[in-house]
């Protein structure tokens, strides 16, 4: 394993100094640390050295946290990374000038690089950390433990950051206070009007605050207006930004009634601050939740979010962690780890390149280290479990992401982006995960380029296909064929449907994980509903069809909702419903549920803008 060099670490020959202390290079390489020196200009140098790595290690062991506690978070709302400018970066504790930095990931040497831009300097606190891809958010609270109440006359700040992509430095712009109390948990997140939101339990309510449209001017914190935001004292909330448009809390309810549960409500962009939807049970039931949540949205086509969460239940077969899945109307639940398997501390992450759902967990230690299969809330290794999008269904297999051979690790945290996506600036991130081990205030990463996809040792490909026919048809020119126009319809009054044809000939045999279709809009967008359906006849020519002669329409196997002008879309589709077809022609119909008439790109306004389907396949 690589182990970053700190800064009370004497080593002889080469100082350099900086003003956050002073780091020392090895003698025989002083030049090449000096010319690093001199190119980072104000940054901390690490310097990483190699050690053997304990057998039955994975991942990386990091920087030191000694002085302050927990730092990665316990609930799992929060997060300490970010993905910027074809960079990781992390909010990490510095034990040389004792407070919390902004940190550069080196990918090269996996190694952390402190860049002295300071975040925080009250030990002892947690943070959440947002990149909404040009400024930096970083929220910061004293925490209390779990199941003990709020107290007050402790600031909670949010610190807000520029970045300068030619020096790659952060430079910090304000800092405001949320709130005046020390709480268990806090999330944060940025809606489409610019309005940064807060959450948090206090008094047994879920709380609420929001900043003004300059993303930094708090209001008066404020309890969700339901009944149902009364909670216990061991309860917490989370916040993700959905869409389009609209901002989702959900909160864990612990008090042993008949409407215990995890809870959703949503606020629409724009609407009063105290203006939110009546709550509803992502799931109910006693012991069906606990104060442990992490929130993510699939992408700015849909109002997916997936809810990775612990429940309290004690039974062997009963599920510890779950999945919760909502598809912009209801909630479904999937069993992610029983009791039995003993896992805690969840977060869940969506690949958008692979179309997977990834959770990673604290389980017990594998076989051959300390401590192996003890299950203790005191932590044991980062495990990963993944899978399909479309098509959700953990089993037992998991894949080690970190273990330390000799002590307990726990707490794993990464960033609130999507992986590989363009989603609040990233692109080609890969995976990194941080976690700690208590024992020796130690930092742990886990790091692979590639993102590694799978998790259960599952390899796939991921294939772009263009349409090679595409036409729509009007009932309002019921003989007229369209299949040379740069536009395609859907409507409702008069009825209008696009019909788009791919070649699936050459994946015969082949295993499909998802699918999903990518349109972009034309002049005008739809409030209404766009539905995409199976076409049982491949019979239809792009120069032949109309009205009179198009294929009947069957069932729909995906939905496009509210689009605006010139704006490209990610369409998930039921994979299952799109297996028989491999090996031979698919036939896709979208119509419209609205009357005012989406306008898509057809394959003749250019290759960019051409409906496609992106299918991801078993190799």
């Amino acid at each position: 394993m690589t182990i970053p060099i700190q800064a009370d670490v004497q080593l002889p020959e080469l100082t350099f100094f900086h003003s956050g202390g002073r780091s020392r290079g090895r003698r025989a390489s002083w030049l090449p640390a000096l010319l690093a020196a001199l190119s980072l200009a104000l940054t901390v140098l690490v310097v990483p050295v190699t050690a053997t790595a304990a057998e039955g290690d994975v991942g990386v062991q990091g920087p030191s946290h000694t002085g302050t506690g927990t730092p990665t978070g316990t609930k799992r709302q929060t997060n300490a990374l970010w993905f910027n400018d074809g960079i990781w970066w992390g909010n990490l504790w510095d034990t040389a000038s004792s407070d919390f930095h902004i940190f550069r990931f080196n990918a090269a040497t996996s190694s952390w690089v402190n860049t002295g831009v300071t975040t925080e300097t009250r030990s002892n606190t947690h943070h959440d950390v947002l990149w909404d891809g040009t400024t930096l958010y970083v929220a910061s609270y004293r925490f209390v433990n779990d199941g003990l109440p709020s107290e007050p006359n402790f600031p909670t700040t949010m610190r807000r950051y520029s970045y300068n992509s030619s020096t790659k430095t952060y430079s910090l712009l304000t800092s405001r206070n949320i709130h005046n109390r020390k709480v268990e948990t806090m999330s944060i997140d940025k809606d489409s009007s610019g309005r940064v939101w807060a959450t948090w339990q206090q008094d047994n309510r879920i709380y609420l605050n929001v900043t003004a449209t300059d993303g930094t001017t708090w209001g008066t914190p404020f309890p969700h207006p339901a009944s149902l935001g009364t909670v216990s004292v061991d309860d917490n909330s989370a916040l993700i930004a959905f869409g389009p448009g609209k901002m989702g809390v959900m909160w864990s309810r612990q008090l042993g009634d008949a409407n215990d549960g995890m809870y959703w409500s949503s606020h629409v962009d724009g609407a009063a601050s105290t203006t939110w939807t009546t709550p509803v049970a992502a799931v109910k039931g006693l012991r069906s939740g606990d104060d442990h949540m992490n929130l993510k949205w699939l992408d700015s086509s849909t109002d997916r979010v997936f809810a990775a969460i612990k429940t309290s239940f004690t039974s062997a077969s009963q599920p510890l962690i779950q999945l919760l899945a909502f598809n912009g109307t209801t909630w479904s639940a999937h069993t992610i780890a029983t009791v039995a398997e003993c896992p805690n501390r969840v977060i869940v992450m969506l690949d958008e390149s692979t179309q997977r759902v990834r959770t990673f967990a604290t389980y017990p230690k594998p076989s051959g280290t300390t401590n192996a299969g003890v299950c203790t809330s005191s932590g044991g290794a980062i495990y990963e479990k993944s899978t399909p999008l479309d098509n959700i269904s953990f089993t037992t297999a998991k894949t080690a992401r970190i273990v330390d051979a000799d002590q307990y690790v726990h707490n794993v945290t990464s960033t609130k982006q999507n992986l590989n996506s363009t989603a609040r600036g990233t692109a080609n991130s890969g995976l990194l995960l941080l976690a700690d081990v208590n024992a020796t205030s130690r930092y742990w990463h886990f790091y692979d380029p590639s993102g590694g996809a799978g998790g259960g040792g599952d390899t796939t490909e991921t294939i772009t296909l263009t349409a090679t026919a595409d036409s729509y048809v009007s009932s309002g020119a019921t003989g007229t064929n369209f299949g040379t126009s740069t536009t395609l319809r859907s409507d409702n009054s008069p009825v209008e449907a696009t019909y788009l044809k791919f070649d699936l000939s050459p994946y015969a045999g082949r295993t499909l994980v998802s699918a999903r279709l990518l349109l972009r809009s034309g002049g005008n967008g739809s409030t209404g509903t766009q539905n995409v359906k199976l076409v049982a006849s491949d019979s239809w020519t792009e120069g032949g069809i109309t009205y009179t002669n198009r294929p009947a329409v069957g069932t729909s196997i995906g939905s496009l909702g509210q689009t605006t002008t010139n704006t490209s879309y990610s369409v998930p589709l039921a994979a299952s419903a799109l297996t028989g077809d491999l090996g031979q022609q698919l036939s896709l119909g979208v119509d419209a549920n609205g009357s005012d008439g989406l306008e898509l790109n057809s394959k003749e306004a250019g290759s960019t803008a051409a409906p496609k389907l992106v299918l991801t396949l078993q190799k």
